[in-house]
């Protein structure tokens, strides 16, 4: 699959989840760093995104920015233009209530992906970044998103991965594990995970139901083996009781 990607395109996308991860206006230099990209090719690339206008200059500080072109990009996926506004207020809230690391995945094929890492300072054994992606039933956000589907599609999925993706020394998860895991996850509107699913940590989770039919984003807390269970317990009520609120919130503006 990665030999089949266009060299360039993939690093005009990794440049772009740089400044997601860092969340600031970067130098050339830093984004060399960053990326491990030649410094002739990076500057090759954010010339062009300059001159495309998905990338700001700032001449006094000689620092690069995503513009707000690029910002407004896709909003019509969401289903309206201020969805992306109101669900960073609501993983922002989530981060400043509690200090704790707040993620939003969203399902890309067998994949979680989350979109949103917002890190904790505290959670330093946890190496998490926009972009990356997690097996899908292998996490608290992906059990979430895989309550979205039928049974035999889950099947299927579970399947392929053990067949395609299983990686040496990674724990075989049955397909009867993960229905179970996703049934529970049904009837409860969250999911925490916990071992054979993760290692040195994990998520707890629930979905977040967009305006545009069909599309839902899983949100949750992060949390290492070291959490106490009652501190997950709290993480939870507040989880749920946030999504619930930006809930209420969008069913109004409906």
């Amino acid at each position: 699959m990665s030999g089949k990607m266009v060299k360039s395109a993939v690093r005009v996308l990794d440049i772009f989840e740089a400044f997601e991860a860092e969340r600031r206006a970067l130098t050339i230099s830093e984004l060399v760093k960053l990326l491990a990209i030649p410094q002739s090719s990076m500057s090759t690339l954010i010339r062009s995104m300059v001159a495309k206008g998905f990338i700001e200059y700032d001449g006094q500080t000689r620092r690069y920015r995503p513009s707000v072109r690029l910002a407004f990009l896709g909003n019509w996926v969401l289903g309206s233009t201020d969805t992306i506004a109101r669900i960073h207020a609501l993983a922002q809230g989530l981060h400043d209530k509690t200090g704790e690391t707040v993620l939003i995945g969203a399902e890309n094929g067998l994949s979680l992906q989350y979109l949103s890492v917002l890190v904790s300072p505290s959670t330093l054994t946890l190496s998490l970044f926009p972009g990356e992606r997690r097996p899908l039933h292998r996490s608290g956000l992906g059990i979430m998103l895989l309550t979205q589907k039928q049974d035999a599609d889950i099947g299927r999925i579970v399947r392929r991965y053990n067949a395609e993706q299983l990686e040496d020394g990674e724990p075989r998860i049955s397909e009867a594990a993960v229905l179970g895991c996703v049934e529970r996850a049904r009837q409860q509107g969250w999911f925490a995970t916990s071992r054979p699913f993760v290692r040195t940590g994990g998520s707890v989770a629930t979905l977040l139901p967009l305006p545009r039919e069909r599309t839902v984003l899983a949100i949750g807390f992060a949390w290492t083996t070291a959490m106490r269970p009652e501190i997950i317990e709290r993480l939870r009520m507040i989880l749920l009781s946030h999504v619930g609120s930006f809930a209420d919130c969008r069913a109004r503006m409906a």
